[in-house]
């Protein structure tokens, strides 16, 4: 086989990979966008930067299922459409998974809650893809000599031209290189404070025979402010000059067969008052301590009787953070088997002045793959949403047909009591159970939970 025959059977395996990695990775984008758009049930923060990068998978599979078809002709609208589809939309998947470092940064350090992070979404979309958006945007516009335009022949598809080599370092490969080591970073130092804290509350002892130090909750996002309401029974003195030296004579009970009678002052006659007050206090230990006047023994037992319940939701605040963070961990784990391998043939390409055959496959694999990946973890980490969404979609169905269904909740354990209907959709059962649009931080957990079952699970 000549070295012509030879390239030309590699370019079309490149061509076939590309557009069947393609279709799977655009599957997954519409399954995303469709299930976020169906169900409240995945409007879980992380599942948001999921849902927005997910229009800019679909961008970047447009001009991946374009593959080789207008590398011949670079002047063409559509190789200056697809070079500029994929600057543009390829690394900002890379930048959102930057955005999802910078939510587990903010929940750790800044104690920034579910509402909060949403405020934050505005500025990542500018920045994901804003910052792409302007040498996208210029290269289409310049054709200078003698390396003519910068979008072209790039072998897997329009883009770059190895004419304009140092380009895809400088504005493409370099700025994702720094978004890697950025979140690798973010991620190291938080896994180290969540095993510092998780460890920390693993160790307490309940209950206490002593006070338990109070844990500064890092993953605490929801703001309480507890209010502690005491009443007194106060006297009010009536003063009557009239009745100032009288006395009243009131009946005691009979003793021995006497009735004995007994004075009574009239200047203070008992009319009980209760006063009412409100206070909010920032330690609850204190408070409880202060305004309700408890001290010795009885303080001390009023701390252990709150201990369990102040160490367990530290403990559930710590999982819910822990989840979120894993989530991010595996869209990272993503990001870096996406990146790898081109990053590997670009740096071999400028080293050696060529194209590798095997890192080019893998290139062509792993690029177009960005959706599909997305995709399989905002499935697997959403699985019990997906449950429920499907279960609605056949209780539709058999509502159309004048039927029932069971409903898959009553077999995997969840509580159906709030659905009165076959056909009832999941929005009413997620404000029943108020576990899924919840603004505290335990919806940054990996998967929603019904009332009263906690993820205790690492």
């Amino acid at each position: 086989m000549s070295s012509i025959e030879s390239d030309t059977t590699k370019l079309k395996a490149i061509a076939i990979i590309e557009r069947v990695c393609s279709v799977f990775s655009l599957m997954g984008c519409v399954f995303i966008i469709a299930s976020f758009f169906l169900s409240k049930a995945f409007h879980k923060p992380i599942n948001r930067l999921v849902f927005y990068a997910s229009f800019g998978n679909m961008m970047a599979n447009v001009g991946t299922l374009m593959s080789r078809s207008y590398v011949g002709t670079p002047a063409s609208a559509g190789c200056q459409f697809q070079g500029f589809l994929i600057q543009m939309f390829m690394p900002a998947d890379a930048f959102w998974t930057l955005a999802m470092a910078i939510n587990v940064y903010l929940t750790f350090y800044w104690k920034f809650d579910a509402a909060r992070l949403r405020k934050m979404e505005v500025s990542y979309l500018i920045f994901c893809y804003g910052i792409p958006f302007v040498p996208a945007l210029t290269y289409v516009f310049i054709n200078q000599a003698p390396n003519g335009r910068f979008y072209g022949d790039a072998t897997l598809w329009c883009w770059v031209t190895k004419e304009w080599d140092v380009f895809r370092i400088a504005t493409f490969y370099g700025p994702i290189w720094i978004v890697i080591l950025v979140t690798c970073f973010i991620y190291i130092r938080a896994g180290r404070e969540i095993y510092h804290k998780r460890k920390q509350l693993r160790n307490f002892s309940l209950p206490d025979p002593e006070p338990m130090p109070i844990i500064h909750d890092p993953f605490s996002s929801v703001k309480t402010t507890e209010v502690l309401v005491t009443t007194e029974v106060a006297s009010r003195t009536t003063n009557n000059a009239s009745n100032t030296n009288n006395t009243n004579n009131i009946d005691l009970a009979p003793i021995g067969g006497r009735r004995l009678r007994s004075p009574k002052p009239a200047t203070t006659a008992p009319d009980p008052v209760y006063s009412v007050t409100i206070s909010t206090s920032k330690n609850r230990r204190e408070s409880y301590a202060d305004e309700a006047g408890l001290t010795g023994p009885s303080n001390s037992s009023t701390r252990n009787v709150n201990n369990p319940l102040r160490h367990r939701a530290a403990f559930e605040a710590n999982n819910a953070a822990w989840s979120y963070t894993k989530c991010s961990i595996l869209f990272f784990t993503a990001m870096l088997i996406t990146w790898i391998p081109s990053s590997a043939n670009r740096v071999f390409s400028v080293v050696h002045g060529g194209e590798a055959d095997v890192l080019e496959y893998m290139s062509a694999f792993v690029l177009p793959l960005q959706g599909f990946w997305n995709a399989v973890i905002y499935i697997v980490t959403s699985w019990r949403a997906c449950q429920i969404m499907w279960e609605d979609m056949l209780n539709w169905v058999d509502a159309r047909r004048g039927g029932t269904r069971r409903d898959v909740t009553e077999l995997v354990g969840y509580d159906t009591s709030s659905r009165s209907s076959a056909g009832k959709s999941s929005h009413s059962r997620i404000n029943s159970n108020k576990a899924y649009e919840s603004e505290s931080m335990t919806e940054l957990a990996s998967r929603p939970t019904s009332d009263g079952q906690a993820n205790m699970r690492s």
